[in-house]
């Protein structure tokens, strides 16, 4: 059911007709969100920018753009804590504990799992490569409830996966299956979710997606196939359609693993720095200048003065609003 309905929605956002009616109707079932402008809904918060793999449609942990990152490392846990206790402060909301990097290659993920439900009930969200999935990380992410886990595999075959992702291909695939083992024991049942995403550069892609979506569709798994992500240096391809402001700026805070807060998650150069965790509130950084500028110029269509909004994709995923708050 969940492909269906992302073929509609994709199919419609495609053009600018399709998108035009998707909205209304939004708009007329009141659908539509309403963005929070006292306290970020989705913070993401990247415990670990560091990685083991290097993909190839991942420019931060690639041998290419190496000049162009920035430093990696894993996210201070009084920082962590301190972030926490401010998010708890403003009730239930939604986490992501990821952005460029491979989350369980923090040391004390156990640590972090424990505290992130240990106030609020709120809904957590955690992507993983699978390699550093043990039985006993498995058991943490059941025992402390976290809500969807995205297993970012990316192929179905070994020899795709080492062209594209890396090594260890059958360790991920018996590590993911461990877990679906645990999950099917456990009183917990996270929504589980395999991910691929559509290089269409490769000439067996097609064949591969097809291969991905037999290879799990026996099991209680929600299969995605995800679109190429421009990540501001990939070409974006422009279809004519009518382009409108990134919601991301409007719903999401992204905390980088040494504090700094990027606009957007896909800000892997922190070119677009709001401000410093370190040192203010996300309230204050949510309420200030820097993201009411970038509001701003999102809302008057100047997105293209934004070099890293200029090349990127990632908006039409977004929702579209009515009205865009300042």
């Amino acid at each position: 059911m969940f492909e269906v309905k992302q073929k509609i929605k994709t199919t419609l956002k495609s053009t600018s007709l399709g998108e035009e009616l998707l909205f209304q109707f939004k708009k007329r079932t009141n659908r539509l969100p309403n963005p929070d402008m006292v306290f970020p809904e989705l913070i993401s918060l990247e415990i670990a920018s560091a990685c083991n793999l290097s993909c190839v449609h991942c420019p931060p942990h690639m041998k290419e753009f190496k000049n162009q990152v920035r430093k990696f490392g894993l996210m201070d846990m009084e920082l962590f804590y301190k972030l926490m206790d401010e998010i708890d402060s403003y009730g239930k909301r939604r986490i992501a504990l990821h952005k460029d990097g491979e989350p369980l290659l923090h040391p004390k993920t156990d640590e972090i799992l424990k505290r992130v439900k240990k106030n609020h009930d709120h809904i957590i969200y955690l992507t993983t490569n699978a390699h550093r999935l043990t039985e006993e990380i498995g058991n943490a992410l059941l025992e402390n409830k976290i809500d969807i886990l995205n297993f970012s595999i990316g192929a179905a075959s070994e020899e795709f996966y080492e062209k594209v992702r890396g090594k260890n291909f059958k360790k991920v695939m018996s590590n993911i299956d461990s877990f679906l083992k645990l999950r099917a024991g456990s009183a917990w049942k996270p929504k589980v979710i395999l991910q691929i995403i559509d290089l269409p550069e490769y000439p067996e892609m097609n064949e591969e997606i097809k291969n991905f979506k037999n290879l799990w569709s026996e099991y209680n798994v929600e299969i995605q196939v995800w679109e190429k992500l421009t990540w501001g240096v990939y070409d974006y391809k422009e279809n004519g359609k009518r382009r409108y402001p990134c919601y991301s700026l409007w719903e999401s805070f992204t905390v980088n693993s040494d504090g700094l807060v990027s606009a957007c998650c896909m800000d892997w150069t922190q070119e677009l720095v709001t401000g410093d965790s370190n040192t203010q509130t996300i309230q204050d950084i949510w309420k200030g200048d820097k993201l009411k500028h970038l509001r701003q110029m999102h809302k008057e269509g100047r997105e293209k003065e934004l070099p890293l909004c200029d090349n990127c994709n990632y908006w039409n995923w977004q929702e579209r609003l009515d009205q865009y708050p300042i």
